[in-house]
């Protein structure tokens, strides 16, 4: 009779571990972001203020992680670099193959024109050092939803733990609309919802590599290489189909990665 108690009681402990960690995350970064929030400082502040907000979801996780020590710090948050770059570069070609398809898409169909060469140019330059920084900027979310939480949650399961993550995500990024500007409210809803299927892409990552950096580096491809090619590259305007071919194409991606692989790789 023993083990039955005993799942309960680890189930309650991953549940209570994980709620805490979704609300110290999310009131750090809504705490933060009150300057920006309430313009209590310069817009251009607003640019030293989004780095900061990044790092809330490591914090949260590092609270956690010294009142539990449930592990080391490598083990817990998977920052093992063995056979990492290799599914980083999966990742990123991923985030380049979808890109480059809405983009093909919409210029085929005359929904979106070629910019000028010499646009695409300058802003080709730009590409791997605004990737290596948003790399960098994007440690702090990964090594919070991506480390810790996928390694302490890993008993939901994949598909669990991708949307129910994937949702406080999008909460955690409410104060973007901060910077965003007025826009009509189902363009914000659609900005949104496309934070959803990444999620799961990059959770994938996390669980067939047993490694976060692929989660890390792909995720800087999100606001780097994927940017170039659907802003750099066309003249893009807000467009639904494009967008939601993009939602699709992830998703797929992610059940792609994961046909073969019920349990995390460690």
């Amino acid at each position: 009779m023993s083990p039955i108690p005993a799942r309960s009681s680890s189930a309650r402990s991953t549940t209570s571990d994980v709620t805490s960690f979704f609300a110290i995350a999310i009131l750090l970064c809504f705490a933060l972001s009150v300057p920006m929030v309430f313009r209590l400082v310069p817009t251009d502040v607003d640019n030293l203020i989004t780095p900061i907000l990044q790092l809330t979801p490591l914090l949260a996780a590092v609270i956690l992680w010294l009142v539990r020590r449930p592990g080391t710090f490598r083990e817990t948050f998977a920052t093992r670099w063995r056979g990492a770059m290799g599914w980083a570069g999966i990742g990123i070609g991923l985030i380049a193959v979808i890109a480059a398809a809405q983009t093909s898409f919409a210029l085929a169909t005359g929904i979106w024109r070629l910019n000028p060469l010499d646009e695409i140019l300058a802003a080709t330059v730009w590409v791997i050092p605004v990737f290596l920084m948003q790399s960098v900027f994007a440690i702090g979310e990964e090594f919070g939803w991506r480390g810790w939480l996928a390694t302490r949650a890993a008993s939901w399961g994949f598909w669990r733990l991708a949307v129910v993550s994937g949702l406080v995500w999008i909460v955690w990024h409410l104060p973007v609309l901060a910077v965003i500007g007025d826009r009509p409210f189902w363009d914000i809803v659609i900005y949104f919802a496309g934070m959803l299927p990444w999620a799961p892409l990059l959770l994938a990552l996390r669980w067939r590599s047993g490694s976060v950096w692929p989660a890390v580096l792909t995720h800087g491809a999100i606001n780097s290489v994927r940017v170039y090619l659907l802003q750099s590259v066309p003249n893009a305007t807000d467009h639904l189909l494009i967008e939601v071919i993009g939602w699709v194409l992830t998703l797929g991606a992610a059940v792609w990665l994961m046909r073969k692989s019920p349990r995390p790789a460690r």
